[in-house]
């Protein structure tokens, strides 16, 4: 009886150490890195966060006096690099601005999508008709005076190479300090770094674009407008925000996505992204101006943090309100892709691809594995558990209990996911497998103990960033 006792309270005490550990690591996956006042990126850091302070100091929609005050910086810091950047000019009809309009809603006409928004835009802008509406996004929203920046490093001996993509357009009521003008700084910091890199090994462009906010105006007239960049760029790389702090997550990727996955894990940028949730976005009626470029067939991979929501399109996105881990994390992660792909072959990027399964696996660690091999490790994990319960049949030692519902479950999960949802199978078929290792072991000896704890923590470090991550981008949200 004084045994069971004490193995009761050293069971409790393991389960609230497992519990412990596997909350706080899993948590700790999704968050930026501290920043780091001793690292040689330190002063670029610096000037990254002076010149958010300065461009992002009001808000500068498209169209604004503001906005023409925020690009003749941009375009006289890029000139002091020695960069020669190309000004794009940019305008829509009203006719040009319906189609867009009903593009990105999924509207089949102008009178559905009038339907669906006429309440709202009588109510913020006492319009009455759809026509009204997109001549007034024509002469007072900027849809006629965009300019998108251009700055392309030439690599010797190639055409081919990476696009980095930003927004410099604000919306009206917000300074835009982490949408997106954190991704504006980033990319200037990681220009200047290569400037006058003569010995790169690919091309590099950078895109800033304009009327992201009116209906990723900028991005969809340039992509319009240079058909022959669509074998020239490789991979693209969006920088987004929809929020102002948190890890910057790595939450959209095109079809196929393993040999961009591969060469962002490579770059050493340790994102943070899970191929369940990418999955889940690419349901979703969301866009970006990535969505352009998935849209006429690039290939790339789409950042944002989404952390903060409550700032999202308010006032309150300021430089002062911008967490600064999340923007060191914006500069870390832009310079390790650009160093890659200044110093790294990306042929492999145009080579045939595979489905992609990615996950974070302790603080800074993405396992990254392709659907074949997501499919074997399944197959592997629920043969062993059959073999398990078929051992427990045999032996006439089956029981009906908690643990073997739970198997049970997971073994259905396990094969129902890898069927319908393959980028998420992981979540059911890892813990399935650790589980089933334990029982194979013998109770209660100190491996059995460890083992159990690590199945434990393995499982929370799965499932915590799933938690988090659907309470911070959809239930939240809904809640504000």
């Amino acid at each position: 009886m004084k045994k069971n006792k004490h193995k009761k309270i050293l069971s409790a005490l393991l389960i609230a150490i497992t519990l412990t550990v596997g909350i706080i690591l899993g948590l700790w996956q999704v968050k930026p890195p501290r920043l780091d006042e001793s690292s040689p990126d330190y002063p670029v850091y610096q000037r990254m966060m002076s010149n958010i302070e300065r461009l992002a100091s009001e808000p500068h929609p498209s169209g604004s006096a503001e906005i023409e005050r925020v690009r003749a910086e941009l375009i006289a810091e890029i000139k002091a690099m020695g960069l020669t950047p190309i000004v794009e000019d940019v305008s829509f009809t009203p006719s040009e601005l319906a189609e867009i309009f009903l593009w990105i809603d999924g509207a089949s006409s102008v009178e559905q999508w009038w339907f669906w928004h006429e309440e709202w835009v009588r109510e913020r802008h006492n319009i009455h008709s759809a026509d009204d509406w997109f001549e007034y996004m024509v002469k007072h929203q900027g849809a006629d005076t965009l300019q998108n920046i251009l700055v392309k490093l030439d690599a010797p001996n190639t055409d081919r190479g990476i696009m980095f993509v930003a927004h410099y357009d604000s919306v009206p009521n917000a300074p835009g300090a982490a949408d997106a003008m954190v991704g504006v700084c980033a990319l200037l910091e990681v220009m200047r770094a290569h400037a006058q890199n003569g010995a790169l090994k690919n091309d590099i462009y950078f895109l800033l674009t304009d009327g992201e906010e009116n209906g990723l105006l900028g991005a969809k007239k340039f992509v319009e407008a240079h058909p022959e960049l669509k074998d020239k760029i490789d991979m693209v790389v969006n920088l987004e925000a929809r929020g102002n702090r948190g890890g910057l997550i790595l939450f959209e990727t095109s079809p196929k996505s393993y040999n961009q996955m591969k060469t962002v894990v490579r770059s050493g940028a340790k994102p943070i992204g899970t191929s369940w949730a990418a999955e889940i976005y690419a349901m979703m009626p969301n866009w970006t101006d990535f969505t352009v470029f998935l849209n006429h067939g690039y290939q790339g991979v789409n950042f944002a943090a989404i952390e903060g929501v409550e700032h999202y399109h308010m006032p309150t996105d300021n430089y002062e309100n911008l967490d600064r881990n999340t923007a060191w994390q914006y500069l870390q992660t832009t310079l390790a892709l650009t160093d890659y792909a200044a110093n790294h072959s990306l042929d492999g990027l145009r080579e045939p691809s595979q489905d992609a399964v990615y996950f974070p696996l302790l603080p800074g660690v993405l396992v990254l594995m392709t659907a074949w091999v997501s499919h074997i490790i399944c197959a592997v994990s629920c043969v062993l558990t059959l073999i398990f319960g078929w051992i427990q049949i045999k032996q006439r030692r089956l029981k009906i209990s908690f643990t073997t519902v739970l198997m049970g479950l997971l073994l259905l999960l396990s094969i129902g996911s890898a069927i319908w949802f393959a980028a998420g199978a992981y979540l059911f078929y890892i813990p399935l497998l650790a589980m089933t290792v334990t029982l194979f072991m013998k109770k209660w000896t100190i491996t059995h103990i460890a083992a159990k704890m690590v199945s434990g923590i393995i499982t929370l470090l799965l499932w915590v960033p799933v938690v988090f991550l659907l309470w911070v981008s959809m239930v939240q949200p809904m809640m504000l």
